[in-house]
């Protein structure tokens, strides 16, 4: 089988991006021919797949993803594949890897006029278009999400499905932690006795980096945050006292996610939203005690793993102060030990090959 995976842009450290490899990669295990059809591509090659890039010519994103979704479009037209999987709302699909939050609950409350603004009403377009009766099979990664869009859109039941969480494996916690975590703590400048806080994120803003940098404010003094991610923290650290500035450090993207997770305390995640959140399930098998907002479609794990707390909605910085400081103060061996048994648990590892079964399913 012929397998068009669409994405429009590509890089190495967010979450869907690693979810499109592992999905890419156990489609070629199984011997099917696959192409990866991007606007842009970030990164090394993956063994195995074609990448096929579709220039669009446009000044603002809005647009550039409009035009990317017309091509795609066209490309069904063509018959070249026999399924066409896509990872953002687009026309054409077949498959829509659902890992966006749903964009109507978003303008929700906001003032009609806005919904008519070029932004707003493209990205509300194209998902009523992927949502219409002719849309493609639906893989939503949580119950929340499903819920979500039936709000708004009339999904049949034979049009989605609700996938497992899914991690890698590499993820658990490893046999060396102790000396991973004395390894990243000596390279960063922090002592053993320090507590350490990791925020992790491909979205800074949207992922809540000010009401982190906040709740660090609100700690003691030999309590530090790492700052984790392909974005720039630069805006969120002008203004701040030097003796703060001391207590953050800013690591940038990395591929050793695993060793910073052993070396850190406690993941801090104040998302303003997220519709699942890999990172939440990644901290609870490595045994990192979470502290995230039920805004976060993966909140639901930590609580049923037990692994962290949850702040309830609506936010309020000082709730988040006051949580992160009673997370810090008790022993954390029970959220980590919960978290280390629910890493148990085989089905959290299957994501790429019950995507790729819906996926054969959906082409026969």
């Amino acid at each position: 089988m012929k397998i068009a995976m669409v994405l429009n842009y590509y890089f190495p450290y967010g979450g869907l991006q690693r979810d499109f490899v592992r999905i890419a990669r156990e489609a070629t295990r199984r011997g099917h021919d696959v192409v990866a059809v991007v606007e842009d591509w970030q990164g090394p090659p993956v063994e195995g797949l074609e990448i096929r890039r579709l220039h669009m010519e446009a000044r603002s994103n809005h647009v550039r993803i409009r035009r990317f979704s017309k091509a795609v479009a066209q490309i069904r037209q063509t018959s070249e594949f026999d399924c066409i999987l896509g990872f953002n709302r687009l026309a054409g699909l077949d498959v829509y890897f659902a890992a966006d939050s749903c964009f109507a609950a978003r303008l929700q409350g906001w003032k009609r006029l806005f919904r008519w603004f070029p932004r707003y009403s493209t990205y509300l377009g194209l998902e009523r278009e992927v949502t219409g009766p002719t849309g493609p099979l639906f893989l939503f990664l949580n119950d929340d999400q499903l819920q979500q869009y039936q709000q708004f859109y009339s999904l049949k039941p034979e049009r989605y499905r609700v996938l497992p969480p899914g991690i890698e494996p590499d993820r658990k916690r490893p046999a060396n932690h102790a000396d991973l975590r004395r390894e990243v703590r000596q390279a960063i400048g922090v002592t053993q006795d320090d507590q350490l806080l990791l925020f992790l994120g491909s979205g800074f803003r949207v992922k809540g980096l000010e009401r982190a940098i906040k709740a660090l404010a609100a700690q003691d003094d030999h309590v530090h945050l790492m700052i984790v991610g392909s974005d720039s923290a630069e805006p969120y650290l002008k203004g701040l006292e030097p003796d703060l500035l001391r207590r953050i450090h800013v690591l940038g993207p990395r591929d050793d996610v695993p060793a910073l997770m052993q070396a850190a305390d406690l993941l801090l995640h104040p998302a303003y939203r997220e519709s699942a959140g890999m990172v939440l399930l990644e901290a609870t098998v490595a045994g990192l005690p979470v502290l995230v907002t039920d805004t976060c479609g993966y909140a639901r794990i930590v609580e049923e793993a037990g692994s962290g707390m949850v702040l309830p909605s609506p936010f309020r910085q000082d709730e988040l102060d006051d949580l992160l400081h009673r997370m810090l103060r008790e022993v954390p061996g029970v959220w980590q030990k919960q978290g280390l048994e629910y890493a148990k648990a085989p089905e959290l590892y299957r994501l790429p090959e019950t995507v790729m079964d819906y996926v054969e399913m959906a082409s026969q």
